[in-house]
């Protein structure tokens, strides 16, 4: 066989040129794509089995079907026979690992398998899920996103992508974002004075970022830096806003503090953040589906998906806590914080009214979507949206749902944006009264 060499050619498109020693160059997927390849199994949301609500079926089977249009034509009929053959294997290595940290029986392996292969989930979505409602997931992470990234207006979708557009976008509706310090664009040099000069507390997020990748609160006092209330050494801090700005402009917000009514409710100096649900049906206004309030855990990470944060569902008639939630022991339900009785259940949670009617705003400013979350802090100065997202998770935004606290079925309102001709969006229709 033929012996290759790379060249630097084509990389940027996830594919290494190689060169025999004949001179015939050829392109081969590199190591980067291959991991993500991985990653995003099954690449077209699917699992083996469309589940028992055809609601939710022919949303995801749209989505899939969507998403197989972006590959060529010639490869598009390989697509869903290579995803039911490797996605086994890949739920198989997933669940070994997630079984492993949880200490799971050979019993809950094999149920969590079987959920995996049948819903085309990663094991901790279906895993959540089954403790939460009993069930398999209707609508797993990778098919979740593959759905809300095609409904409703591109354009809205672009711009709340952009966080540094959505504010000049929103503002004049009268939508609060935190102030803005500083920005370190693009593969510019970084300049620690700009951050230090700003004074007092800083957010950095990245200007595109999700999920909360690439975010930390940042403060300076006596010459030492701090990173999430760690410190950090100056050029530890340079190197890491270096390598972040290589990649999307680096935003410096002022950093936002709870209001002092609801400092029992800060931990770690992390302010607890108010989600407001929006929504609408196709032609017509916005409205607020549901409301949860999310409380840092003291001495975890907030991104820790099962003990990180505590979700209290709100009443979005009346603006009052219900009882909170940890994912990873949902069953266990908080009348009160464990770490300081701080109480929650039947807790009105101020400025709730003021909240809706800023995320209500934004939502009709924007080109029309079908759902967006709002992240909002309740400062002693009113609420300031961090920044909204059409995306989301699926499991977080049913939370409210437990208590019978949405406006509506998510899954049927979402049916109402497919296109007519499908059965979804028929059944979606009548649903909303169209």
């Amino acid at each position: 066989m033929a012996a290759f060499r790379r060249t630097a050619r084509g990389r940027d498109a996830g594919l290494t040129a190689v060169r025999s020693p004949r001179g015939a160059v050829g392109f081969a997927p590199d190591e980067r794509m291959l991991t993500r390849l991985w990653q995003r199994l099954p690449w077209d949301g699917l699992g083996w089995s469309d589940g028992p609500d055809p609601v939710f079926a022919e949303l995801r089977q749209w989505a899939a079907s969507e998403w197989r249009r972006t590959i060529p034509k010639p490869l598009r009929w390989l697509v869903r026979p290579a995803v039911r053959t490797v996605w086994p294997l890949a739920a198989l290595v997933r669940i070994r690992a997630f079984a492993a940290r949880l200490g799971l029986d050979r019993a809950a392996k094999g149920r969590l398998f079987r959920d995996c292969l049948l819903s085309g989930g990663d094991p901790l979505d279906v895993y959540v899920w089954r403790t939460l409602h009993g069930g398999r997931h209707p609508l797993p992470s990778r098919s979740a996103s593959l759905l809300l990234g095609r409904l409703g207006d591109p354009a809205g979708r672009a711009l709340l992508a952009d966080k540094l557009a959505a504010a000049e976008r929103l503002a004049p509706a009268g939508v609060v974002f935190p102030a803005l310090h500083g920005v370190y664009r693009r593969g510019e040099p970084v300049d620690l004075a700009a951050a230090s000069a700003a004074g007092g507390d800083l957010f950095v997020k990245p200007r595109r970022g999700r999920g909360g990748r690439g975010a930390f609160a940042l403060t300076c006092a006596d010459g030492f830096w701090r990173v999430d209330g760690r410190p950090v050494d100056p050029s530890m801090l340079y190197r890491r806003l270096e390598r972040l700005s290589r990649t999307d402009d680096l935003l410096l917000q002022e950093r936002q503090q709870a209001r002092s009514d609801m400092a029992d409710l800060v931990a770690d100096g992390r302010a607890p953040v108010l989600r407001l649900t929006t929504a609408r049906r196709p032609g017509q206004p916005p409205f607020l589906h549901a409301a949860l309030l999310t409380i840092a855990v003291p001495g975890r990470d907030p991104r820790h998906f099962l003990d990180g944060a505590v979700h209290v569902p709100v009443d979005p008639d009346g603006g009052r806590l219900g009882r909170g939630l940890c994912l990873g022991a949902p069953k266990d339900r908080l009348a009160s914080l464990k770490w300081n009785r701080a109480p929650l259940a039947g807790r009105p949670v101020p400025d709730f009214e003021a909240a809706s009617a800023m995320a209500l705003r934004a939502m009709a400013a924007l080109p029309p979507l079908p759902l967006v979350h709002w992240d909002v802090i309740l400062t002693d100065a009113g609420p300031v949206v961090l920044e909204g997202n059409s995306g989301g998770n699926w499991i977080i935004a049913s939370l409210p749902g437990l208590d019978g606290l949405e406006a509506c079925p998510l899954h049927t309102l979402l049916a109402a944006w497919l296109p007519p001709t499908t059965g979804a969006g028929r059944i979606g229709r009548r649903a909303v009264g169209r």
